[in-house]
């Protein structure tokens, strides 16, 4: 038997889940509760306050009077992000895995069992299985990159499956506590949104052995009539887009330096096709002040892609909508570039033709 092994789940408590939360005293019990529930697998939760305003430490403390497995921990300051708490967390958990919860999610029945059964069956450092995104009120429901999580998978390095890339959530893992230690992987700290992008790109830098279950490991609640939203809602404001290329380039760096090329290329695509067009089509609610600062940073982040991340699949929707935006100085072709990054993409007529009577995007950028 691997010395990383156990006689089985239940038998030996091995799992440590971090649980962050921020003023969130309406939900950060409920999402304590959920980790509790996942059984005896789990030998501790350490939920840190990030020196919360309002009655979340006081609704903690006394949850944790009641269970002697929940550890709380009460930053002094608040950070300004969700990195620092999850670091706080991983310098205090003493289990041999660990996982992360937000306050206003939940892990399903059986999340850490499916984990960490597989990540002892595999020996592998790193498990991870399906988030499903929740909305509420209605309850709708939509799997997070499904693709990646079909069916049982065990892979000896990340590179071969570059699509892993697409799925930079931290939350629907579980990691080996030593190799997080051991190669230094921690997220960004203060207030660094999308810290998840650079945390994920550190974990697939490190080379980990993985393991992907099909199973439902994690309940991402939506709440987009919410007070204060989550950041990878509150997309209104210019800063946020700034702050999620700013995530996805140092992302692609850390793939790139770690001599990770093909994830690093992999990470550029994913850009275009996820993060490119989510925001494109958002830009026609957006007023013209907005525009024009996005599309001018936009067409400077572009720039900074080379020749050979433009080969591959040239005519995808999102490199065609990257090309459009280098091309022109000032934003254009809103209604129509929101139909190109639609999901499934369309163009409506008419369309411009070239002297052979071939379709173009325009006769100003006929290529």
């Amino acid at each position: 038997m691997h010395p990383h092994q156990s006689q089985s789940p239940d038998q030996n408590p091995h799992v440590g889940v971090v649980v962050i939360g921020y003023n969130d005293a309406a939900h950060i019990a409920h999402a304590v509760r959920s980790a509790l529930a996942q059984g005896p697998a789990v030998r501790e939760v350490v939920a840190v306050d990030d020196c919360s305003t309002d009655d979340s430490h006081e609704l903690l403390t006394r949850l944790a009077a009641t269970e002697p497995r929940l550890r709380v921990i009460r930053r002094e300051t608040n950070s300004g992000g969700c990195g620092s708490p999850r670091n706080t967390g991983i310098d205090a958990v003493t289990s041999p895995y660990v996982m992360f919860l937000d306050s206003d999610d939940e892990l399903p029945a059986g999340a850490v069992d499916a984990l960490l059964t597989a990540a002892e069956e595999e020996r592998a450092e790193v498990a991870a299985g399906l988030c499903v995104r929740r909305e509420l009120p209605s309850g709708r429901e939509t799997p997070w990159q499904e693709a990646l999580y079909a069916q049982s998978a065990v892979l000896t390095h990340p590179a071969r499956l570059p699509a892993l890339v697409q799925d930079t959530l931290c939350v629907n893992k579980l990691y080996r506590t030593d190799f997080l230690r051991e190669h230094d992987i921690r997220f960004p700290d203060g207030r660094f949104p999308y810290e998840d992008f650079v945390f994920t790109a550190r974990v697939l830098a490190a080379g980990p052995r993985m393991a992907l279950v099909p199973d439902r490991v994690y309940l991402w609640h939506v709440r987009r009539s919410a007070d204060r939203l989550s950041i990878s809602l509150d997309r209104a404001h210019v800063d946020n887009w700034r702050a999620r290329t700013e995530a996805s380039r140092q992302a692609y760096e850390i793939l790139l330096n770690a001599g990770r090329k093909e994830l690093a290329r992999a990470a550029r695509t994913k850009f275009l096709d996820h993060e490119l067009r989510m925001y494109v089509r958002e830009l026609g609610l957006r007023d013209a002040e907005y525009r024009r600062a996005w599309w001018a940073h936009t067409r400077e982040y572009l720039g900074e892609y080379d020749a050979a991340d433009w080969t591959v699949n040239p005519s995808a929707p999102g490199r065609l909508l990257a090309r459009v935006i280098l091309a022109s100085p000032e934003p254009r072709d809103l209604p129509r570039l929101k139909e190109l990054a639609a999901r499934p993409a369309r163009l409506c007529p008419p369309y411009a033709r070239d002297s052979h009577s071939t379709p173009v995007w325009a006769e100003d950028l006929p290529r």
